[in-house]
């Protein structure tokens, strides 16, 4: 629904007030603060006008107004201000990058805790490598008589898991390692379960190293997400309720339901935003980011708090981690 111009305005006053403060604004303070040149009658008809619209309503009888999820979504879609983050902001986020990202894993966890850090926020990460990550080079190493390191260098970083393989001596694994890196080396980690009735037909002698280790790695890649921050949720009024808070810690420790979110925000690079996602009396919000990195590698970042959230700051600070990380795989 298209607004007029002062009606614009007017939300815009209401959502922007409601996101520093989280009280209800009068007509008043709406003159005072946000548009001096109109008068205090026009603003209140104009605010019973946004609340019959939906975009509105009030507390009580006498007090201000405060937006609601649709009002929220009509600021976001388009009346929304992009925010530039200052230089502190942007060195401290590039400052958690400095030291060198070994795995996948790390590269999760450290920009899952540098978004929350710079947002406030609870964060989720999701690093789409199971599919699309290239394998470079596979080597097994002995730890104990029975327990061996795999490690998998892909071009995302290094995956390595311990794994029970008997008794083998480490001839035998860097036999099975070179192997391995000869027909797997340039493929999808996907690819290593795509091979198994190969192995198993035409490798004999290393079948169960090399069965050992695929479902060793793809029991490893169950954890698919990353999530910093979920105590700050409890930072914010809107979670006094328990139920509510419930249903965000819920959301946060359930991959599969956070899965889908992240994987199908975007159909490219890009963001989007969730505006209470668990229903009408959430009051929870999504931010995710989606972004391609190395040409089809899909790194996916969110921020989850309340409907009334900063989007224009979390939508910046995803931004900014993406593209720290598209520098630093780039150059790899």
């Amino acid at each position: 629904m298209k607004l007029s111009k002062r009606k614009e305005k007017i939300l815009k006053a209401v959502v922007e007030s409601n996101l520093s403060s989280g009280e209800p604004i009068s007509s008043k303070a709406i003159q005072q603060e946000y548009l001096p040149d109109v008068s205090s009658a026009t603003i209140r008809n104009e605010l019973m006008s946004l609340e019959e619209m939906g975009y509105l309503t009030h507390l009580h009888t006498s007090s201000g107004r405060v937006p609601t999820t649709e009002g929220y979504r009509k600021y976001v879609q388009e009346l929304m201000p992009t925010k530039k983050l200052t230089k502190k902001e942007v060195s401290q986020i590039q400052s958690n990058f400095t030291d060198k990202l070994v795995s996948l894993n790390d590269i999760m966890v450290r920009s899952a805790k540098t978004i929350s850090d710079a947002c406030n926020y609870a964060s989720v990460v999701y690093f789409g490598a199971k599919d699309t990550a290239t394998i470079l080079q596979i080597k097994i190493m002995t730890i104990s008589d029975s327990t061996k390191l795999v490690v998998v260098a892909t071009d995302l970083g290094v995956i390595s898991e311990m794994a029970n393989l008997g008794e083998v001596s480490q001839t035998e694994l860097d036999e099975a390692g070179r192997i391995m890196t000869e027909i797997f080396a340039g493929k999808p980690l996907s690819s290593l379960e795509d091979q198994r009735y190969r192995i198993s037909k035409e490798l004999v002698k290393y079948k169960q190293i090399f069965e050992t280790i695929i479902d060793t790695i793809a029991k490893r890649d169950n954890t698919k997400i990353a999530v910093a921050g979920k105590e700050k949720i409890m930072d914010y009024p809107e979670f006094e309720d328990v139920n509510k808070l419930k249903n965000a810690i819920k959301l946060l420790d359930n991959d599969e339901k956070l899965l889908p979110i992240l994987k199908n925000s975007s159909s490219g690079d890009g963001v989007e935003i969730s505006i209470s996602v668990g229903g009408a009396n959430d009051d929870l919000s999504i931010v995710t980011a989606t972004y391609k990195i190395k040409g089809d590698k899909t790194f996916s970042t969110g921020v989850v708090g309340p409907v009334r959230m900063d989007y224009a700051k979390a939508i910046s600070v995803l931004k900014e981690v993406s593209d720290t990380i598209k520098d630093i795989t780039d150059k790899e």
